[in-house]
């Protein structure tokens, strides 16, 4: 992947894509806790995340929060609603903080109108977060949520290659729509099996095999959707010295 981008989507490029999109290219930090998306808001700007990790997030009347999707390295915020040309349906949100590039949402909708390609993979990235809100409505009904917890943590480690996440227990409680002290517990049961440890504000992944032990099956059913559409992650894209 180019240092330059740091995102899968504006690395594979076709020259003339490059060339109409690189001039409006904005580099951004972004922080933990950032809305770039108001639910129910205009997409007018989109991200392409570098080292950061986007959370596609449902708000409810009362002020609770689940998290549907997530978008990484491998993709771009705010797709689905952008070409639709509708409102957003959920808030886009910072969960992990680091580096992206940020656009005018018109900018891409006229590239995107004139490149066949740069459409076609728009339309893979879609389908591919549509298939993630889908299974994670399904995991939320049907899993417990140590295995819930343990695919969480290994999708955040795929779209950021870091073994510590920079994260409360709080704030996973949020993300996944429980109470915290059943994060606590499911935690508790993770750090039992060797997986990972944690204190205040972060989660050290120790051992991914033994995480992806404890994962539902959504986790595998997932991760292979992605591959079969060309999508990989950053975690995948590092060579191993060891099987993952």
């Amino acid at each position: 992947m180019s240092a330059q981008f740091q995102n899968q989507v504006l690395s594979n490029l076709g020259e003339d894509d490059l060339a109409a999109l690189l001039p409006h290219l904005v580099a951004v930090t972004l922080r933990k806790g950032d809305v770039l998306t108001e639910q129910d808001g205009p997409v007018d700007e989109v991200y392409f995340p570098g080292t950061a990790d986007l959370a596609n997030v449902m708000m409810f009347a009362d002020g609770r929060a689940v998290e549907t999707s997530t978008v990484g390295s491998e993709g771009v915020s705010g797709l689905a609603a952008f070409l639709a040309g509708a409102p957003c349906s959920w808030r886009v949100v910072v969960q992990i903080e680091g580096t992206a590039w940020k656009l005018a949402a018109d900018v891409l909708r006229r590239q995107i109108q004139a490149s066949p390609a740069l459409l076609a993979r728009a339309l893979e990235l879609t389908h591919d977060y549509q298939s993630q809100a889908a299974q994670t409505a399904a995991c939320n009904a049907i899993h417990e949520v140590a295995p819930r917890l343990a695919r969480w943590l290994l999708l955040v480690q795929d779209r950021t290659d870091q073994s510590e996440i920079l994260l409360t227990q709080g704030d996973i409680a949020t993300l996944l729509g429980v109470q915290r002290t059943t994060i606590n517990a499911a935690a508790s049961e993770l750090r039992s099996a060797g997986a990972i440890d944690y204190r205040r504000g972060r989660v050290h992944i120790l051992d991914r095999t033994a995480l992806r032990g404890v994962a539902c099956s959504c986790y595998e059913a997932q991760r292979r959707r992605s591959q079969a559409l060309g999508i990989v992650t950053r975690f995948q894209r590092v060579d191993r010295s060891s099987p993952s």
